[in-house]
């Protein structure tokens, strides 16, 4: 089991936890009005508060580290620049090596773009929008070499359907 799933589970457990507990709390103090000590109360709401957070805090830092967005390319990096344009992807260099981070530098000469990579057998890699005058990057590792396919996924106009670009992985 990898560490991505140990940190689901044991968030679906802290959060099964605290359900519970609110669970008995909301049935515990269906108390008649007459037998409400408001100071216990208000002790009881400030724990609850507290605990609450706690489990927040638990889960952000338990997910925060295996995050995969921000990753930047080592220094030797293989750099990819990408120009997307109605209806065209411009990918040079058209062929980098598996094994090796890729820095994708993407940049769209005219409107919001999607730069979505695909395998051969049409399953999904990694997506990330394109807008103009910025330049997005991202890093990605490749571990089988082949034909990749590149799909814009943000409609961009009337020919967005034929939008596709390719490029090669090699060993």
């Amino acid at each position: 089991m990898n560490s991505t799933a140990v940190l689901i589970a044991v968030s679906y457990a802290i959060v099964t936890v605290l359900g519970i507990g609110v669970f008995l709390l909301l049935w515990r103090s269906t108390t008649s009005p007459k037998d409400v000590d408001e100071k216990r109360l208000a002790h009881r709401e400030k724990a609850w508060l507290f605990i609450v957070l706690g489990g927040l805090v638990v889960l952000l830092f338990g997910t925060i580290f295996v995050t995969p967005y921000g990753e930047s390319a080592p220094p030797g990096a293989q750099v990819v620049a990408v120009d997307a344009r109605q209806f065209a992807f411009v990918i040079d260099p058209g062929t980098v090596r598996a094994g090796e981070p890729v820095a994708f530098e993407l940049v769209a000469s005219d409107v919001n773009h999607g730069f979505g990579v695909y395998t051969e057998d049409d399953e999904f890699v990694l997506q990330a929008q394109v807008v103009p005058d910025r330049v997005t990057t991202i890093v990605h590792t490749f571990d089988e070499p082949g034909t990749y396919k590149v799909l814009c996924l943000e409609f961009c106009g009337l020919n967005h359907h034929a939008m596709v670009g390719r490029f090669e992985v090699t060993p």
